[in-house]
């Protein structure tokens, strides 16, 4: 079985799969972390040089070729879910889970991260909360395709385990 985390970027997909996959005995892989080694280009380059498009042709193929294993939880990018039909791909192909939490609690983790998110330099003079609210309330449509919606801040990774 095929377990895919979607949520928006901070939202912990990457922990919560190591830790789930581990608990699984299943083997994990980080979309974001994929394309970068496969295309040898760093995601925040990807944008800056050849745009948005060039990435999510990108991470479709990649994610493309992660449907094909067996047994593995993948964590997605934050937009994976919401471009293409990629929720379609990843719903026919497995079990997909969203990491639920608000623009708030986004916000504060990602004001305290060192990770460079090339889609939070658009935020121009919005707060990073009120950027993230309205970019939170375009993808939810997407998000809410999920088979199952959990709160991803006081995530129970073994609770999680046993509903899947």
């Amino acid at each position: 079985m095929l377990i895919f985390l979607i949520g928006y970027m901070g939202s912990g997909k990457s922990t919560a799969g190591k830790k789930l996959a581990k608990l699984l005995a299943y083997g994990f892989a980080d979309l974001d972390d994929h394309i970068e080694k496969r295309s040898g280009r760093r995601i925040a380059d990807i944008f800056a040089i050849e745009g948005e498009e060039e990435f999510r042709r990108l991470e479709r193929l990649y994610l493309d070729k992660l449907c094909k294993l067996e047994n593995y939880v993948i964590a997605t990018g934050g937009g994976t879910a919401c471009f293409g039909k990629n929720i379609a791909l990843m719903k026919n192909s497995g079990k997909v889970v969203y990491l639920k939490l608000s623009a708030a609690a986004l916000a504060k983790r990602l004001s305290q991260s060192d990770n460079q998110r090339p889609l939070l330099k658009n935020t121009g003079n919005k707060s990073l909360e009120k950027f993230i609210e309205e970019h939170l309330a375009q993808r939810e449509k997407f998000y809410g395709q999920a088979d199952l919606v959990v709160n991803g801040v006081s995530l129970d990774v073994k609770e999680l385990a046993q509903q899947l």
